[in-house]
């Protein structure tokens, strides 16, 4: 009897398995819905970028102390001007033989731009048609430049000069070291005109741009009529200006610790650009219901500040 009870006692336990086997020949047993499929994430294009007017050159050279440097870049003697001239990363239209000149102006500034507890040096020279910054460092008791920076400026405008070129401020991690903030731009006789602002600091040894970004630019097609059978090109197609602008505001995530760098860009029309005022910050605002933004955060890692989110038209409250 206990032969038979065993036997019930196996065939209760396998029936499930059995009936979940069975099926009709007609068709084939239900399956699992495919899993859904894996959407790789679309990377956030920075709408615009680059440095505009200021060229950036990452070195690592060893030079004469900046003390040095600023006698040196002063001497009668020319082979001791070029060779200064040279260590700084002057162009090379300036260390021609014959061709040496004499700077308008040297400017040395001691701060501490990098993580360690030494002052490096921000040397700037203003030669005829460029102002030039050394990015210097002290190691091991000796002297290394690792960047240099160049603006081409016009021989006649007087505004720029090595203090609107370069200044100096509070980082914006760490409160007792600074930040090198470069400031550029450029424009033609046509109204076209872009500003840009670079800020510097020295990380392991090695120059990082922390912010690069333009903080105005402007860029004008004038009407011109079509020939005919012509198509008109595109970059004339549609008259006016189109305008980037750029402004920091509190980010509506953490208004009270961070602040966002927008980006709005945007077209105005020709009557609008024809406006004497239209260059003012006041009225390109004022265009932002028909711009769009893009909104930036800085980033600990890239030490940049990157896009969160693609270009959309402005939100105008």
């Amino acid at each position: 009897m206990s032969g038979v009870r065993l036997i019930v006692v196996a065939l209760a336990f396998s029936a499930p398995a059995l009936l979940a086997q069975k099926h009709g020949g007609r068709s084939a047993p239900p399956t699992a819905p495919p899993p859904p499929p894996v959407v790789a994430p679309v990377p956030i294009v920075p709408v615009s970028s680059g440095l505009g007017a200021i060229q950036f050159v990452q070195v690592n050279y060893g030079v004469p102390a900046p003390q040095s440097l600023t006698r040196q870049l002063r001497f009668d003697d020319d082979r001791t001007r070029a060779a200064a001239l040279s260590a700084i990363g002057a162009p090379g239209q300036y260390l021609q033989h014959g061709h040496i000149p004499m700077p308008r102006a040297v400017a040395l500034d001691l701060v501490p731009i990098g993580t360690t507890d030494e002052l490096d040096a921000l040397l700037t020279v203003e030669l005829d048609q460029h102002l030039v910054t050394a990015v210097l460092v002290p190691v091991d008791g000796n002297w290394r430049r690792i960047a240099s920076l160049v603006y081409a400026i016009p021989f006649d405008n007087g505004t720029i000069t090595p203090t609107t070129w370069l200044r100096t401020a509070r980082s914006m991690i760490q409160k007792d070291r600074y930040r090198a903030i470069f400031h550029a731009s450029a424009g033609s006789l046509s109204g076209n005109y872009t500003e840009n602002e670079a800020h510097l600091r020295i990380v392991n040894g090695k120059p990082i741009i922390t912010i690069s970004f333009e903080s105005t630019a402007r860029e004008c097609t004038a009407t011109s009529p079509a020939l005919p059978g012509k198509q008109i090109p595109r970059s004339t197609a549609k008259p006016g200006c189109e305008i980037t602008q750029r402004w920091f505001q509190p980010d509506p995530a953490d208004p009270l610790k961070k602040f966002e760098l927008v980006t709005g860009t945007g077209h105005i029309s020709p009557k609008d650009a024809e406006n004497p005022l239209a260059s003012s910050r006041t009225m390109l605002l004022s265009q932002l219901r028909s711009f769009s933004c893009q909104p930036f955060l800085y980033s600990e890692a890239t030490q940049h500040y990157e896009p969160t989110a693609p270009n959309v038209p402005c939100r105008i409250k």
